[in-house]
């Protein structure tokens, strides 16, 4: 079973579209497909059609620690199309990070489910709500694949950054590592602009970058009122051809035997975040951090920043007080750590934003699947 989550926090770029749609054209390719409509809104469940279902029927009910709404998955299950099942949602799921706040294990919870779950699919399709909040989080933490949807606008990479370091602490903390493919979305061949976005977000992801492209196509839009996906709706659609290159290309994954393997590594660029006005780049100084006897000196330009931590092998990779930087007049941050002799590989986390330190040159892959930066004492 092949669990994959469809997710950017950034709305409108047809992330409930392409869970809906991949879902569909996997069904319809033969393989057995489960969605689970991980988003309060419903989206995923409105656009397969269920408008009404028993109250205490939805991923809530699965997911929930109270015994008087709790139930199992299998009997939460609702049938679409011949091939294709769905969990629906509940506005009851907005309530479940308070809910398990204080449970341990409650980023898991998703995934402790699937695993001890006997069900018959090939495929389960999670589609996340538009955020990068505890709900998304158990989706990453259950999928084996990451899937993330890019409309070709402005804002298409904003965020992209956090989404990688949250996947990146994922890893640190419990040593999951899903990979992470972007697809093409709204894309417009009639517009020179569109084309310009779409050079950019291929550049950004190089080899992490699905072949499929969505085109924009409006039988994708009338297929959502009318509670099917577009191959049902208009079989001979732009939007049906894409979805159904799409899931082929995800099957030709599948059949290679390295499948786990067979995700691109994220490049050194992916490990810059999207620009964010408040952490302007870092200008050309010396190589850093300074080293002298015993010591180092981790420092770093970004006057808006509210607060800058150095994490490495030297503090276990633990955002904490012994790795705070301090903030000068100027807008540049630093720390001065003693460090015995040997080789440390280390990163900044700026307002929570896992970063390189674009003063070093030195860096290394890590087992991620990115890059840290590399200190020798």
């Amino acid at each position: 079973m092949r669990i994959i989550s469809i997710t950017n926090q950034k709305g409108g770029c047809g992330k409930t579209t392409t869970a809906i749609n991949l879902s569909s054209a996997l069904a319809l390719a033969g393989r057995r497909t489960l969605i689970i409509d991980l988003d309060p809104q419903a989206h995923a469940s409105f656009g397969l059609g269920i408008t009404s279902q028993q109250a205490d029927k939805s991923i809530y009910n699965v997911l929930t620690e109270n015994d008087e709404k709790r139930r199992p998955l299998e009997s939460c299950i609702v049938n679409v199309s011949k091939k294709l099942d769905i969990v629906p949602s509940s506005i009851l799921l907005s309530t479940l990070e308070q809910e398990l706040k204080d449970k341990e294990d409650a980023v898991s919870k998703l995934h402790n489910v699937l695993v001890g779950a006997n069900l018959p699919y090939d495929y389960v399709i999670i589609d996340c709500p538009p955020s990068l909040g505890f709900l998304t989080f158990n989706a990453l933490r259950a999928a084996a694949l990451i899937i993330v949807p890019i409309d070709m606008s402005a804002f298409s990479l904003m965020g992209v950054g956090k989404l990688l370091g949250m996947l990146e602490l994922i890893n640190l903390k419990i040593g999951h590592v899903p990979r992470v493919k972007a697809l093409a979305t709204l894309f417009d061949k009639r517009t020179k602009y569109s084309q310009t976005m779409f050079d950019e977000i291929k550049m950004f992801f190089r080899d992490q970058m699905l072949d499929s492209v969505i085109r924009m196509n409006v039988a994708l839009k009338k297929a959502v009122p009318a509670g099917v996906s577009v191959m049902q709706f208009e079989p001979y659609s732009t939007g049906a051809s894409d979805y159904g290159a799409l899931a082929q290309e995800v099957l030709r994954i599948e059949g290679d035997s390295e499948f786990e393997k067979a995700m691109a590594e994220v490049s050194a660029e992916t490990q810059a975040p999207a620009p964010i006005p408040s952490v302007p780049s870092v200008p050309s100084v010396p190589a850093a951090p300074a080293i002298s006897t015993g010591e180092a000196t981790f420092a770093i330009d970004a006057p808006g920043a509210n607060e800058v931590y150095v994490v490495g092998d030297f503090n276990n990779w633990q955002v904490g007080s012994d790795g705070r930087l301090s903030k000068s007049e100027s807008g540049r941050w630093e720390k001065r750590l003693g460090l015995s002799s040997g080789k440390y590989s280390y990163k900044f986390v700026v307002d929570g934003q896992w970063i390189l330190d674009t003063n070093n040159a030195e860096k290394e892959q890590n087992s991620f699947g990115t890059f840290n930066s590399v200190l020798k004492v």
